[in-house]
């Protein structure tokens, strides 16, 4: 089953049961099955085909979310600028911003200086497109957000750490 949690907008005319249809040919449709948040909602895809093609079809369709600050329309370059050059696992809906600034040749320049890295995975929530809208930070709605760290990537810290040596995760 391919169920995606989303953010809808106008949210108030995303009900559940409703059919939603993507393309000028309804190439895709998904019906609501849940609603997540004021502005979320739980999606499932009706989509006979394989996993490659569903992403194929989500790519023909989509378009790169950019971030808040941006006030353009997208443009076919953002698909790799507003990624990072490390990301490998699917999941997130957002690049995690502190990674933008790397690029393979900064990398390149902090190894050769004795920097080591250690891969770990983060997988930004739809939180991510949360105004923050209270006085009270403490009251400020978070959703929850996947991380994984490896064996192999904790060694690497832990040895950093016992060298005194820098590292970036």
């Amino acid at each position: 089953m391919r169920l995606w949690d989303v953010l809808v907008d106008p949210a108030r005319k995303i009900r559940i049961g409703n059919k939603l249809y993507f393309g000028e040919d309804e190439t895709l449709v998904a019906e609501v099955i849940d609603n997540t948040t004021s502005r979320g909602r739980t999606l499932r895809f009706l989509f006979d085909g394989s996993h490659n093609d569903f992403k194929k079809t989500l790519d023909s369709l989509g378009e790169t979310p950019l971030p808040r600050l941006i006030k353009r329309p997208v443009e076919r370059e953002d698909k790799n600028r507003y990624q990072t050059i490390y990301a490998k696992i699917e999941g997130a809906v957002a690049a995690p911003a502190a990674g933008l600034h790397f690029t393979r040749e900064l990398m390149k320049r902090l190894e050769l200086k004795g920097v080591s890295f250690a891969e770990i995975t983060l997988h930004l929530s739809l939180g991510s497109f949360r105004s923050v809208d209270v006085e009270d930070l403490s009251k400020h709605k978070m959703d929850s957000e996947q991380f994984f760290v490896d064996e192999r990537a904790a060694e690497i810290v832990n040895k950093a750490k016992e060298n005194k040596k820098e590292f970036v995760v």
